[in-house]
């Protein structure tokens, strides 16, 4: 049996599988360069989808050259765990971080550990995750991180442990308070049907953001009026207070929408975005475009879009455009025509950064709709693009 199928095949062998003592051991020829290897293991994953190959050559991590970047030795791991955590192949993604921390030298950030205490809450493995949590927290030096917090307390929500989540909250309080993990604890108490306890919370929340403010001595015009980090060129100043506050509106309009109040959904839309004329992040845009989407408000989700494209002329946010090219796939009236457009000029101006699956979803459309000789075009430029990539991630040293 190879090396990579006793990897993969049979939970029994992770216990008794050979670790790897040199590079050798696991591919001829191995190239161990960071940069190099953190990039054909991302595409492997990601792009093909070959996570028993990409496995195979995160192996070599654990053998990168000295010299070379420890962060992206990391990036590498990251990948490949996290690979195996979506996939829910469980025991592979334990397999690796023993074999990356503990049977190697690698020292783990807080990204690897929030990948296991996810893996381990989403399989109900509540005390395993929080054993995990205890145990890390005093031996990676930058966990928990605002993303621990946000996973923590997902998978307790999800888990039924309220009690555990809220605690979780509270012991963040000396930091801003971070929208997306009150947006779980808000959407479980609305799940079960405590609206009240989800208007606390939400009132919570907002009497926190803003002790936090005046607790760090911050002028209003400083901390309300930040750059967009997600958008290099972008010259426009995001309210951040309000931008938070309709991030988690967009919790409640799903609620009301779902109790088929629509009228009080959108006024919740109304007064939180266009009567006080608010410049969205892309965070917020996105948020309150799927519960539009979601519920059949294509004119505003449209409205909404067009005015974040007019935003951010120089790039785009690809998670909104799947958004959108999602709706425009499932629609007749081919309501977004404008993400098509955008999305062939990031391909025209050899922009990378365009997932597979938005270009999948233009070619489901074309085929759906009998637009053959657009589908044709569409896959001759994925087979290209396939192509390249393949030639610069495995072009012999």
């Amino acid at each position: 049996m190879s090396l990579i199928r006793r990897i993969i095949l049979g939970r029994r062998s992770f216990c008794t599988f050979f670790v790897p003592r040199k590079a050798e051991d696991i591919m001829e020829n191995p190239d161990c360069r960071s940069w190099e290897l953190s990039s054909r293991v991302s595409y492997l994953a990601n792009s093909v989808g070959d996570l028993v190959t990409a496995t195979r050559y995160s192996l070599l991590a654990a053998f990168s050259k000295p010299d070379d970047e420890p962060e992206v030795t990391l990036q590498t791991c990251e990948t490949i765990i996290g690979s195996m955590v979506r996939a829910k192949r469980h025991e592979e993604a334990y397999y690796l971080y023993d074999y990356f921390f503990n049977k190697h030298t690698l020292k783990p950030n807080s990204r690897c550990c929030n990948l296991i205490i996810e893996s381990r809450l989403q399989q109900g493995l509540v005390d395993e995750a929080l054993d995990f949590h205890r145990t890390v927290k005093g031996m990676v030096p930058d966990y928990p991180s605002e993303a621990s917090l946000r996973v923590l307390t997902k998978g307790l929500v999800r888990s039924g442990r309220f009690d555990l989540a809220q605690a979780f909250l509270k012991g963040s309080s000396d930091t801003f308070p971070d929208h997306v993990a009150f947006k779980y604890m808000i959407q479980g108490f609305l799940a079960v049907g405590n609206l009240d306890k989800a208007n606390h919370l939400f009132e919570e929340f907002k009497r926190s953001l803003s002790s936090s403010i005046a607790l760090r001595n911050k002028s209003t015009f400083e901390f309300l009026h930040q750059d967009c980090p997600r958008y290099e060129h972008s010259r426009y100043a995001y309210p951040e207070y309000e931008n938070r506050v309709a991030f988690l509106m967009a919790t409640f309009m799903d609620y009301w929408f779902k109790q088929g109040k629509e009228v009080e959904a959108m006024e919740l839309y109304n007064e939180s975005v266009p009567a006080n004329k608010l410049l969205l992040c892309p965070e917020t845009a996105n948020a309150l475009l799927k519960v539009l989407l979601k519920h059949g408000q294509k004119s505003h989700a449209s409205a909404l879009y067009n005015d974040m494209l007019a935003q951010c002329k120089t790039r785009f946010d690809t998670i909104m455009v799947q958004t959108m090219l999602n709706e425009y796939c499932s629609s007749e009236s081919g309501i977004v025509s404008e993400p098509k457009s955008r999305l062939a000029y990031s391909l025209g101006s050899g922009d990378k950064f365009v997932p597979d699956t938005t270009l999948k979803t233009i070619l489901d459309s074309h085929i759906k709709a009998g637009r053959i000789d657009e589908a044709l075009k569409t896959s001759n430029k994925m087979f290209d693009v396939a192509l390249k990539e393949v030639s610069e991630q495995f072009n012999p040293l």
